[in-house]
């Protein structure tokens, strides 16, 4: 844990000298004993003074809604004459700020963290309040700025060069460069934070031999759990030659314009029998396939698909849409049930002896 830099922030030029941006309101991200960052819609992370406070108020804590005027000096933006949009509980001016080691953050604070990394998966936010608690708000302040100043300048690839890594990926990049083997295994344990803490305390004191975990102890994952693994293996996720898939199952409308026909079918389980192993959701959130069929194609099973006994089975590639939140099919082979089984070979008679 380091000290506050303190020593490297001097206090912005008087606003005079400087040029005038514009006003907006924003959120303090993090405020040490005489500056801090608050984060802006429309700026971004702006570097915040206790001289560019307005009077009466001595400093700011996290979370907390400001009002502010952006100006540019000869070292960059700053904020001038920050005002509090929402009452808060304000220490006195002579009071340390509170110790996160001590004390989890609260939700609000790391929901903020994580909004400003759009991050949304909720293991990966758990992983960020833990990060949190071990380094405290200078240091996650300084790897947020960072992770935004990377995104700023077009942000980071993936070591095979197939895309950018997302913010969130860049942030937990970052911070893994500050942390030894041994606490990057600890925060992201497959252990709860509350029983590590439960362990730590045990362990306390005593003289203990470290030994690795015995090679014939199966790891259970499971889908609460996948998160971490996922966030490993995004650090050397690799690229996809060929993506097929199939769908089976009846459209309750078929859209026919031009040379195009599209259907719409959705999928919410039941997950056929899995291999052991595999994490599964214990319900299975509903899937939107948007189905493109070549009108050519779709002459061959138009007739059929008039059978309300048989449906459809449908090969092809697939995207995703975010635009209409949905995964589109687009179709390079299609047929009915049906019409498989009666392209299939009659099994061979028994030969009649005769008598």
């Amino acid at each position: 844990m380091t000290d506050s830099p303190t020593e490297r922030l001097p206090s912005p030029q008087p606003p005079s000298d400087d040029l005038f941006l514009g006003e907006t309101t924003g959120v303090v991200f993090v405020f040490h004993h005489t500056h801090g960052f608050i984060h802006t819609d429309h700026f971004g992370s702006i570097f915040v003074h206790e001289s560019g406070l307005v009077e009466g108020i001595h400093r700011l804590e996290p979370g907390q809604r400001v009002s502010a005027r952006i100006l540019q000096g000869v070292r960059g933006r700053y904020a001038h004459h920050v005002q509090i949009l929402a009452t808060s509980a304000v220490p006195a001016p002579g009071d340390a700020p509170p110790d996160p080691l001590s004390h989890p953050p609260s939700r609000k604070l790391i929901t903020h963290i994580a909004n400003r990394l759009r991050e949304r998966n909720p293991n990966a936010i758990i992983q960020i309040s833990r990060l949190y608690q071990h380094f405290g708000s200078d240091i996650i302040g300084e790897i947020v700025a960072e992770t935004e100043r990377i995104e700023s300048e077009g942000g980071m690839l993936l070591p095979d060069g197939s895309r950018r890594r997302t913010p969130g990926g860049v942030f937990f990049l970052q911070a893994r460069k500050r942390l030894s083997p041994g606490e990057w295994e600890r925060i992201f344990s497959q252990k709860s934070w509350k029983e590590q803490r439960k362990q730590n305390k045990t362990t306390q004191g005593a003289a203990a031999t470290i030994q690795k975990p015995s090679p014939s102890t199966p790891v259970i994952v499971t889908w609460e759990t996948r998160g971490s693994l996922i966030n490993e293996a995004k650090t050397g996720q690799g690229r996809a030659t060929s993506v097929k898939v199939t769908v089976i199952g009846r459209p309750t409308s078929v859209v026919e314009r031009g040379n195009t026909v599209i259907l719409m079918l959705t999928y919410s389980g039941p997950l056929p029998s899995l291999p052991k192993g595999v994490p599964v959701p214990t319900v299975v959130p509903t899937t939107t396939y948007t189905v493109y069929v070549a009108a050519k194609q779709w002459r061959g099973v138009a007739e059929a698909i008039k059978n309300p006994e048989d449906v459809l089975i449908i090969e092809g590639a697939q995207t995703w849409d975010a635009e209409q939140q949905a995964i589109a099919v687009y179709t390079t082979k299609i047929a009915t049930k049906l019409q498989q089984r009666a392209k299939r070979p009659a099994p061979p008679t028994e030969p009649t002896t005769p008598v």
